[in-house]
């Protein structure tokens, strides 16, 4: 056989191996072209459900408004006349302007465009889907802090959670993990008390895998998530810290992926309060950190804190407040310190600070309530924590009825009712609730305990009485009073050691004062007027910071005294209290807590901290009023009749001094605002408010004037030769600006 004969299958097997090849390296290449061209148009990523890790949304911009801004850019930079170039922009949806507006534009421009944005009515779904889509995190803040915005502008949590919000998959197991977390990083002993508590009768269980894991028979899931909740606040309340990077147990919860299981939760138990409040608890901690706000809005928890903050509910909406204003960045509201007006943002400026600090078991929405039936009953020895109001329902509704007016003929048709009803009360004085039984020092004023406008004194009380306030200073201050930020101080207290208790949380009058001071100066007090509202012990503890700030050595406590106006007392042991002077034999039964041993009678430190109080008191010439009670509180079921501080105590010995006739716990609890213990802060704050604002305007008509006089020797000064270029400039922007406004005006109105 020759050669070539031999060789003919493998050149046969060679072709047929290269043709086969051949054939793959095509379909290979072509392939992976493909592959290419559609990674350039999709993102794969975005199929990738499994992995849950950013939320599903896809943030779109508008591209006709952007080619159309740059257009428009263009033009302005030719120096053509403004007037088409308004009517080009004008052509597009408004919306998108405004989102721009709030993207691009100063901090006037901004606020402008997010008051018009809120102010949109009768919007169709598709449209606030794509606002919503088109909304950055920034802007959604703000959004969500201005009154009226829609809450369809804000996009749900992803669609990850939404499904996991409708399985059955036990939630607390995974806030159980993350408390075991938190706890090998931050030892504490609450935490072991809480699982030994709740959970030991499971801890022993054996549980098969794959399988739902048990939990307690003597607690529904949904309390055990809230003691959960509890628990996690607890923990990063004691061991936050001012900087993200060093707060490890905070930093390792949002690795564990805490805010989107809250967000589950709060889908689960949809428009629950109980819920709803043992979230914000926690947001509120978290959002101190700003660099967290893309997990918050990825999650969706944007629109839930817009939806709370018009919650009815005081401790809701106040949540929602600090949360929103910390995540802006614009106020920095530390753990405790509750935001209760203005809860959204307002043009007007803030010009002086009102800080309500209570005593011993009390809180933000408890001691400064409304009086109410409850505050007759006896006082029990643990903690409250709402009052349980039962008011009766107004026959008629005397707001509302004309709430369809406009609100300037409201005023007008309110001043004829007063003009003409004012002269049948001629023969009448109306008298103020809560008059003093005993009056010390107090100024020289004609009528200080009746009404000036009878009719308007009369219907306010009749209004006061259907509409039950759980914080009178929230509600009935802003309407009598332009101008006011009001800032509520919670702390923990307690009477007995018989009760749970934080041993962390076991701190002196000078410790919390300290905590307080350090705590205003992060909101920014101290840089407007400060009025001061203290029950009981909170009157030490104000005194004891203002004291503390007289006596450093730090400009920013200085100033916060420079600027402190007035403090009110209420009931506040200046001297002591007998109730902490008690024998030994009643000492070891109701075993007194810290917070009572304080108070001793003519404790050596009390009676110093007092010396210096008057002292810098005189310095800074601070005004004071002290309201004292007279009659005895009920303790306990059994009625007991305590006097918890005395007249004696009560008296500052400085400033106006008055004796009511009511209890401790009604003594700072105004029945309408028609009583002495409201119309006193009133006055107060009417002062410290009209001082600031006719400052403000003293200062500003002369800038205005030093403005003029400058204007006019620089144009004496300069070339008479102007630029048209920036001539013609100016005047095309202060038009285009006008036009804008204008329509607006038109379009929204």
């Amino acid at each position: 056989m020759s050669l070539q004969d031999r060789l003919k299958p493998l050149l046969k097997i060679l072709k047929v191996g290269s043709l086969i090849g051949g054939s793959i390296f095509i379909v290979a290449y072509h392939l992976r072209e493909i592959c290419r061209s559609i990674d350039k148009i999709v993102n794969a990523n975005v199929l990738d459900v499994e992995k849950k890790i950013i939320s599903e949304y896809i943030y779109i911009d508008d591209p006709s408004y952007n080619a159309t801004m740059s257009i428009d850019n263009d033009i302005q930079n030719a120096n053509t006349f403004g007037l088409s170039r308004v009517w080009k922009s004008l052509k597009h949806s408004v919306a998108w302007r405004l989102l721009w507006l709030c993207r691009h534009g100063n901090k006037e421009q901004r606020n402008l465009a997010l008051e018009q944005l809120a102010s949109f009515r009768n919007n169709k779904s598709w449209d606030c889907l794509k606002i919503a889509q088109a909304l950055d995190k920034s802007t959604a803040v703000l959004l969500a802090r201005t009154y009226g915005a829609d809450l369809r502008y804000f996009l749900p949590p992803p669609i990850h959670v939404r499904k996991a919000a409708l399985n059955s998959e036990l939630l607390s197991y995974k806030f159980i993990d993350m408390i075991s977390t938190v706890e090998s990083i931050n030892p504490h002993s609450c935490i072991n008390q809480f699982l030994s508590k709740h959970l030991l009768n499971i801890q022993d269980q054996v549980v098969e895998v794959d399988s739902v894991p048990p939990k307690p028979d003597s607690i529904t899931e949904k309390q055990l998530c809230i003691l959960c909740l509890d628990v996690l606040h607890h923990h990063i309340f004691l061991f936050n810290q001012k900087l993200y990077d060093n707060d490890i147990s905070t930093s390792t919860l949002i690795k564990l992926g805490i805010l989107p299981r809250l967000a589950e939760l709060m889908l689960r138990y949809r428009y629950d309060t109980e819920v709803d409040l043992a979230v914000l608890k926690i947001l509120t901690v978290l959002s101190l950190y700003t660099n967290l706000l893309v997990d918050f809005f990825q999650n969706g928890l944007i629109g839930e804190l817009a939806r709370l903050l018009k919650s009815q509910d005081i401790r809701l909406a106040s949540s929602a407040a600090v949360c929103l204003a910390n995540l802006s960045g614009e106020f920095c509201y530390r753990p405790g310190l509750f935001l209760l007006h203005p809860l959204y943002r307002t043009k007007s400026v803030q010009t002086c600070d009102t800080l309500l600090v209570h005593g011993l078991r009390g809180g933000v929405f408890v001691t400064w309530r409304q009086r109410d039936k409850k505050c007759a009953e006896p006082v029990g020895i643990i903690e409250v924590t709402v009052s349980d109001v039962d008011c009766e329902p107004c026959k008629e509704d005397i707001i509302n009825n004309n709430r369809f007016l406009d609100p300037d003929l409201q005023q007008v048709i309110a001043d004829m009712k007063v003009l003409e009803e004012e002269a049948l009360l001629s023969n009448f004085e109306v008298v103020l609730h809560d008059l003093p039984i005993v009056a010390k020092r107090e100024p020289i004023s004609t009528n200080k305990f009746t009404a000036n406008k009878k009719r308007v004194a009369v219907l306010q009380e009749e209004q006061d009485k259907c509409y039950y306030t759980h914080c009178w200073p929230k509600d009935w201050l802003p309407r009598d009073c332009n101008n006011l930020r009001i800032l509520g101080f919670n702390y923990w207290s307690k009477l007995s050691d018989w009760l749970e208790g934080c041993p962390l949380q076991n701190a002196d009058i000078e410790a919390r004062a300290d905590e307080l001071a350090s705590t205003l100066l992060h909101a920014g007090v101290g840089t407007n007027n400060v009025v001061w509202l203290a029950h009981s012990m909170g009157g030490l503890i104000v005194k004891q910071l203002l004291v503390d700030a007289a006596q450093r050595n730090d400009p920013a406590y200085e100033k916060l005294c420079q600027k402190t106006k007035a403090v009110l007392f209420y009931s506040t042991p200046h001297k002591g209290s007998a109730l902490a002077t008690m024998p030994r034999a009643a000492a070891a039964v109701l075993w007194p807590s810290q917070d009572v041993k304080q108070l001793k009678e003519n404790s050596p430190t009390l009676l110093e901290m007092h010396q210096l109080f008057i002292k810098f008191a005189d310095i800074f010439n601070w005004e004071t009023i002290s309201f004292a009670e007279t009659l005895p509180t009920l303790i306990t079921a059994f009625k007991v009749p305590v006097h918890f501080v005395d007249s004696y105590s009560a008296d500052l010995g400085r400033g106006p001094f008055y004796q009511l006739p009511l209890d401790h716990l009604s003594i700072c609890k105004p029945a309408t605002r028609q009583s002495v213990l409201y119309t006193t802060v009133l006055d107060v704050l009417q002062r410290a408010t009209n001082c600031e604002v006719d400052k403000n305007l003293s200062d500003s008509l002369l800038q205005r004037l030093i403005g003029l006089i400058w204007l006019s020797l620089k144009s004496k000064g300069e070339d008479t030769n102007l630029n048209l270029y920036d001539e013609q400039s100016a005047w095309t922007h202060w038009y285009e600006q006008v036009l804008l406004d204008t329509f607006m005006d038109g379009f929204l109105y």
